[in-house]
């Protein structure tokens, strides 16, 4: 017994010094404002790895209950398809957050895959761990996002009453909408699979999720009635002022949706899209332009100046600000824009358990067994003086945008 409890205390030892590795890369990601190298995704993986071994040695080493079968997540998830295809019947099961152990008596229960092998993935097709978008799973209740207002302090002539400063409170609740998305694995893949239909299955899903997500945070499309979105939706909504009227403090700070003088921005427009944030009182939280390819590649090649030199974009950024990539901002419409944001303002939270459904019957006609993931996920505007968008006049007929 003795020697069963010093091995749990050395395992526990071992995982508080992984705990502390990641929190150390953390630590140093945050003071140096980084992202993680490939060398780090590859420690963290495997950290990740034997923290999942550790816990499944203290499961064991310390449970009373009758004795425990491991399975890989690639081969139970083999015998569920099976189970559900030759008994005939649907089957319905919850992500979960901690490694697959499973009983004798509960193991028809179990379902092994977990929130983070959809969310790691899912993060890099968002690019969330670079634009640095608070992301949380799991929640549960009415998630409240508490605001504050702004207070100025008085001044007085000594020994003046000065009169009470009200802090004003605001709550942003996030609407969670049903993400449903579908994948298939046919009967052949099931019978000559060995841990291959679990990638298969879970690349499928992820590829739907990262879709969606990238969609629906960077919308413009004004069809798009739900509330399932991110900033530049409303943003697109608003008048577009003419960036050439765009002069006085009060101007900027009105300001939402500005328009370019001609099909490609001047690198004047092009700090204005990032000053208008700045003057709204803006913390600087994650700041990055986003843009089309189309359009980075004519950054690249428009000198700041009209004498030449320097581009406006120069290996990926603009004036150390980062420019990240992507159709779907004007997917849907016949618009050029160009956004800028401070993405610390923007939240995306998934609520609830996240389902699975097997369905061997839907697709009984082509011999394949459907899988379904239903989940709810809310975006929400945090600020919205954070971002601001410009648009290409693309009926000016202007191709140059150089110059001040």
């Amino acid at each position: 017994m003795e020697e069963k409890k010093t091995n749990v205390q050395e395992l526990l030892k071992r995982r508080r010094e992984l705990g502390e590795r990641l929190i150390a890369i953390a630590d140093d990601m945050k003071a140096k404002n980084r992202e993680m190298t490939p060398e780090e995704k590859t420690e963290k993986e495997a950290i990740a790895r034997e923290m999942n071994q550790i816990d499944l040695y203290i499961q064991a080493a310390t449970n009373a209950k009758p004795a425990q079968v491991t399975k890989a997540r690639e081969l139970r998830f083999d015998e569920i398809l099976r189970e559900a295809r030759n008994g005939g019947s649907n089957k319905e099961f919850t992500l979960q957050r901690e490694a697959v152990v499973t009983t004798a008596q509960n193991i028809d229960a179990t379902f092994p895959v977990t929130v983070e092998a959809l969310m790691e993935p899912l993060e890099e097709g968002l690019i969330l761990d670079k634009l640095g978008i608070p992301t949380r799973t799991g929640l549960r209740g009415t998630f409240v996002i508490p605001g504050i207002g702004a207070i100025e302090a008085s001044v007085a002539g000594e020994a003046v009453e000065i009169g009470d400063s009200t802090v004003e409170w605001e709550k942003l609740v996030p609407a969670p909408k049903r993400l449903a998305i579908k994948a298939s694995v046919s009967n052949q893949a099931i019978n000559a699979s060995d841990g291959t239909a679990y990638s298969a299955v879970l690349d499928q899903l992820r590829v739907g999720i990262v879709r969606t997500l990238n969609n629906r945070m960077f919308t413009t499309k004004q069809s798009l009635g739900d509330s399932f979105v991110g900033p530049f939706k409303a943003l697109a909504a608003a008048q577009a002022v003419p960036a050439a009227n765009i002069k006085t403090i009060a101007q900027k700070k009105a300001a939402k949706h500005i328009l370019f003088a001609g099909e490609v921005p001047t690198y004047k427009e092009i700090q204005l899209l990032r000053t208008i944030p700045t003057v709204k009182g803006v913390r600087y939280l994650n700041g990055a332009y986003i843009m089309d390819a189309a359009m980075a590649g004519e950054l690249r090649a428009t000198p700041k100046g009209a004498g030449g030199g320097r581009m406006i974009l120069e290996d990926g950024y603009i004036d150390g600000m980062p420019v990240y990539e992507t159709n779907y901002l004007e997917m849907g419409t016949n618009k050029s824009y160009i956004a800028f944001g401070y993405f610390g303002y923007e939240a995306l939270g998934q609520f609830g358990d996240m389902r699975m459904v097997i369905d061997p019957f839907t697709e009984a006609d082509k011999d394949s067994v459907r899988i379904v993931l239903n989940a709810d996920w809310a975006m929400t505007t945090l600020r919205p003086e954070a971002f601001c968008l410009g648009e290409c006049n693309i009926e000016s007929g202007s191709g140059s945008g150089s110059g001040e």
